[in-house]
């Protein structure tokens, strides 16, 4: 918890918060996400959308809440995803925790009030974000899994290796906040907002992961990520994205970013570590420092696609 929300609790004043929902042709699940919006128990919270384009009804549904006095919003340019979150971040208000908000998922009412009180249990005035699992569902809202995250030890060595959650989860504080807006996502580029994020929080603070699930994570053919399905067929499918597809060498190119945005502010053993990802194609020791790493903590065969993926430089 930062200082000013550390503050607001002692004083017995609602910490101030902010959702940050980016839209893009959303108007068919949008009305039903914003009015889960409005169910939220904690109080004292705004809302600040970005459209990112949309050329179906999504303005005109934005207008109506915004007329209503619900949200704020504006539209720009066509970005992708990632890069309207990320102006959101600089578009902020003044608040002591944020949220990003996915346009076609539903929350429930306890959602941002789990979250804030995860974030304040201790007090730490460090970085600090939350996440959790969620419930998949289909188009129709019908629950289809009550998980879907795959466990691992919440530090900054496996944040390099994958995210731990949907962002659509992530509660954080102004801290956090602050040191992701350090992040120039413009110039040094950004593929997923939500990875980059829980790599930044990892490497400068803390996060907190929630088992429970608190949301109902919409799955629909127009998702920009969904949820990953089981199965021996799709394991491949995502291991041949990383071996050969979009994914090829995302690890490296997201360490060097990191190492272009913060190495001089990093913990000593963190900017050791990002070095290793991002130049282990360059140096020996490097790739053998990983390769006894080898993933730790990761599922078996998350460990066996590590191993893999550093030996033949396709991390």
């Amino acid at each position: 918890m930062d200082v000013d929300a550390a503050a607001a609790t002692k004083s017995g004043r609602s910490p101030r918060g902010q959702v940050l929902l980016s839209t893009y042709n959303g108007g068919e699940y949008l009305r039903q996400q914003l009015e889960s919006l409005l169910r939220q128990t904690i109080g004292n919270v705004a809302v600040l959308v970005r459209d990112d384009g949309s050329g179906d009804d999504t303005r005109a549904i934005l207008e109506e809440y915004r007329s209503r006095g619900f949200l704020a919003w504006h539209g720009g340019e066509h970005m992708g995803a990632a890069l309207s979150f990320w102006q959101l971040l600089a578009d902020a208000d003044d608040a002591d925790f944020y949220a990003f908000c996915d346009q076609d998922d539903v929350w429930d009412a306890d959602k941002l009030e789990v979250a804030v009180a995860a974030l304040m249990a201790d007090g730490d005035e460090s970085p600090a974000l939350y996440c959790s699992d969620v419930r998949v569902a289909d188009a129709q809202l019908h629950a289809v899994s009550e998980h879907l995250v795959r466990p691992m030890p919440v530090d900054y060595s496996h944040a390099l290796v994958r995210n731990m959650a949907p962002g659509c989860t992530f509660v954080f504080n102004r801290a956090a906040k602050d040191v992701m807006c350090r992040y120039d996502a413009r110039a040094l580029g950004v593929d997923l907002h939500d990875w980059t994020a829980f790599k930044i929080v990892s490497c400068f603070g803390r996060v907190v992961f929630d088992q429970r699930t608190h949301m109902s994570y919409r799955q629909h053919d127009r998702n920009a990520i969904g949820a990953p399905s089981a199965g021996i067929g799709v394991a491949f499918g995502k291991a041949r994205r990383f071996w050969s597809g979009p994914m090829r060498n995302s690890r490296e190119l997201g360490a060097q970013r990191l190492e272009q945005a913060f190495l001089s502010d990093m913990p000593a053993a963190h900017a050791e570590l990002t070095a290793d990802f991002a130049h282990y194609r360059q140096d020996r020791t490097r790739k053998r420092r990983l390769l006894r790493w080898g993933g730790a903590g990761l599922p078996a065969a998350e460990r066996v696609l590590f191993r893999l993926l550093v030996l033949f430089n396709r991390l």
